[in-house]
Parts: C-alpha cells; structure tokens; sequence
C-alpha cells in the first residue's frame, strides 16, 4: 500500500505540481489549501508526510504542526518556508519538524530526496518502539542491556541540541556510542568542503595490542583520503560499522570495529547515533547561520558594532583579571566621502571590502576586527601592550596606501589615520575607545595618513 503525503499550501497552481509530482513517484496524496481542511482530513488515517506551508490563512503552518505531532506523533514533518521566515523554520525544527525547504529555491528532486529521508527516519522510529516492546519479553539480563541502549538514544537529544561547537558536538557523539556499544575501536572524523579537518575524536580499548591499534589507524587514513581499493571490513578480519553525515559541504564519517562480529541490533542502534548526529550537526550550522547574520557586516563581512561591544566588554575584564594588556586601534579611511560624492556609492563599497579583505589578511587570528561604522574600522588587539599595537598600526597604514583598487574609470588608492590607545590599569571599555578616537582626530588634524597613540 502506498505511503500517505499530505501537501497543504494556499498556493493552487503550486499545489497541483506538488501533487502530480508526489502521486508520480509512487504515493497517495491529500493535497489542502487550509490548515483547517487538512486536521479534518486526519480522520481519514495518519499520514506517513506532511508537507506544510509556513505561512497560510487561518491556522498558520506552525499550529498545524503543533496539532498534527499531537494526533499523529510519527508523522514526519517538511516545512515550506521564504527566505525572511528562517526565524519559524528554526522553531519548527525545535518542535520535531524533520527539514524545511525554501520555496522560492525548491527543486522537485530535492524535494524527492528530503520526503525519501523523513520516511527512512519514520521508519527507524517506528522499529526502535516495536524493538521496544520486544524486549519486555526477552531475558532479563538482555531487557537490562537493552534499556541501557534505549537511556542513551534519549541522551542523544540531550546532549546534542543544545548550542554546541563542532568539535563539541564530534567528541559528544563519539562518547555517547562508546558508552552504548562494546567496540574495539572508534574514530569519527569531520571534514569541510576542501577536505579540511575540522573536527575528530577516537576512542579504542586500553588492552588494545600496539600492532592492532597501528593496522587500524593506517587502515582508516586509507579509508579518509580515499586512496586505493578500500577493504569491506575493518584489519584482521574485524567487524565493522560505518556511517556518514553530510550536511552543507561538512562530511562526517564514524567508523566503529571489534573483532566479535555485531548482533542486528547494535548495528541498527549505531546507525540511529549517526543519523541523530547527522540532524545535530545541520541543527548546528543552522543555528551558527542565524547567529552569524546578527554579528556580521553585511557588506564586509566583518563583525559588527554590536559584536565589537560585546567583545569589548568581554576582553576589558579578562585584561583586568589577569593583568593582561589590551590596546584598541580606530581606523578611518581618509577623504571617503569624496570617493562616494564623485565616483559613487559603488565605488566607495568597493574600497570598503577592499580594504575589510587586506585587513582579515594582515590582522592576527585572535584579533577582534570589526566595522564599527561608516568608513571606520576598529581592531582589538587582546594580549598587546600599546607600543606593539602602534607598530601593527603602523604596518596597517602603510599596507593600506599601496592598495590598488581597480576601478573602470582609474585605479584608486586610498589612506586611513589610525588612532591607537591602551587599557590603563583600572580603565573601562568606553574611556579605551574614547582615548583611541582622541588619538584618531589628532592624526586628521596633524594631516591624515598617520598614526597617533594617546
């Protein structure tokens, strides 16, 4: 019997497509233009799919969500949403919504593939309550073990929604399955999109012999860099489970090894821990997503002013708690409005990224570069005593006026002033930017293209 799908959007034309393309690939579809019409239709039987549009007439596409996990818990749930509803999608997420996609960027294949994944995990939450119920009947010291696998499936969402980073997130992951299954070894390793490491975490037993551990680590870097013919089971003769996450240009692969071989079960537990971390880590780069559009320039993409006072007031205390040296430089382009008054505000945004993008390059890593406004930039330098941070000004400036900024008319060059100033033993962030703009206005006084030092 085919799956059920409910589509539910206000948009007919769009609706039609929808659901020729649904019933095309096999399933039954409830296609409704109303939240209202579509709880109704749930008497008819539980869809396996509901496809719902975020915003509607009426009940929106959130409180029909609400209703329908109430009614019909195992009803996995894709989310059409505009590009300004992120805000919903995340909440949605956060509900037990499956995915979201935007509509104005949605693809029939793609659409194809994240309805192919929500029944997949349907399916697996559907066999882990029947496994469930199967082990009230088994041996007691089996139902034991098998109760301590289920406490760490709901430790997976306990320890993996929260705001975690990414190295946070692979090391709570390889923790979690090292505790619910016996294993020999373990490694999950996360790469970006240049195959870049960006995150690992390994595990093995200690009576591990020096030759096992060894053939095993040669063995998984054969398996991460790709090269030659890789093996179907892990060295000696081992057992071996694997797993992969993908999300947004990060791949994820788990590779887990014994030498008894693994009972069905704990192979299909292993596989709930990867999809779980799977749906963490997209949950995590969502979240960062959101969290980077509020802190960054959208023209620079330097951090913000609003970042810059929070970091301001985060790195006074740390200098004042531990006696470090802090310095401040406030930078500002010389002559700018004459850039945009005679060449354009186009031009002026290109020397503004221009100069952003050799700053990036110039400044250390932990170094706090920010676009405080306008034509100004600020850098906060944690760890560096004013006569250092006047050197690095100094650098900056002259870095800055051999910049050539191609434009159609003519090549341009611009200059910057920068004032430079320190923390003083019991100053605060407000005095440390107003003595860095005072040294800043002494530099355009004296001429421009220069550096002061309060």
């Amino acid at each position: 019997m085919p799956e059920q799908i409910l589509v539910l959007d206000d948009d007919p034309a769009l609706l039609q497509v929808l659901s020729r393309f649904l019933k095309a690939q096999g399933f039954e579809v409830r296609a409704h233009q109303r939240g209202e019409e579509a709880l109704a239709a749930l008497r008819d039987g539980e869809p396996a799919v509901a496809i719902l549009d975020l915003n509607l007439p009426g009940l929106s596409g959130l409180e029909v969500m609400r209703h329908l996990k109430a009614s019909c818990p195992d009803t996995e749930v894709i989310l059409f949403t505009g590009l300004g509803g992120l805000d919903s999608a995340v909440a949605a997420l956060r509900l037990g919504a499956y995915d979201y996609l935007v509509k104005s960027e949605l693809k029939l294949p793609e659409l194809a593939a994240v309805v192919e994944r929500a029944l997949e995990r349907r399916y697996l939450t559907r066999a882990n309550r029947e496994l469930l119920e199967d082990l009230k009947q088994a041996r007691e010291a089996l139902a034991q073990r098998r109760a301590q696998e289920l406490v760490q499936i709901r430790r997976i969402g306990e320890r993996l929604a929260g705001p975690l980073t990414l190295e946070e997130l692979i090391h709570g992951l390889a923790e979690l399955i090292w505790e619910s299954l016996p294993l020999a070894c373990l490694s999950l390793v996360l790469r970006g999109p240049e195959g870049e490491l960006r995150g690992e975490a390994h595990r093995r037993r200690p009576e591990l012999p020096p030759e096992a551990l060894a053939a095993w680590q040669s063995w998984l870097r054969q398996c991460l860099t790709g090269s030659g013919d890789l093996p179907g089971e892990a060295p000696g003769g081992w057992a071996l489970l694997r797993g992969e996450m993908a999300a947004d240009g990060l791949t994820g692969l788990a590779h887990a090894a014994r030498p008894e071989p693994f009972e069905p079960e704990e192979a299909e537990l292993f596989r709930i821990f990867v999809l779980q971390g799977e749906a963490a880590l997209r949950n995590l780069l969502l979240f960062e997503e959101v969290k980077s559009l509020a802190i960054r320039d959208g023209l620079t993409g330097l951090y913000n002013y609003r970042y810059f006072k929070e970091m301001l007031t985060q790195q006074v205390g740390q200098s004042r708690r531990y006696g470090w040296p802090l310095s401040l430089l406030f930078l500002d382009l010389d002559d700018f409005k004459a850039v945009n008054d005679t060449l354009g505000h186009p031009a002026g945004d290109l020397v503004l990224k221009t100069v952003a993008d050799y700053l990036k390059g110039s400044v250390r890593q932990a170094d706090i570069l920010c676009r405080y406004g306008g034509e100004e930039f600020v850098v906060l330098l944690p760890q560096t005593p004013p006569g250092q941070a006047a050197m690095l000004a100094e650098r900056l400036r002259l870095g800055i006026a051999g910049l050539k900024i191609p434009l159609p008319e003519k090549e341009l060059k611009v200059t910057v002033s920068i004032g430079v100033a320190g923390l003083p033993p019991h100053g605060d962030g407000a005095g440390l930017v107003a003595a860095a703009d005072r040294a800043l206005y002494r530099a355009k006084e004296e001429g421009k293209n220069r550096v002061c030092r309060e």
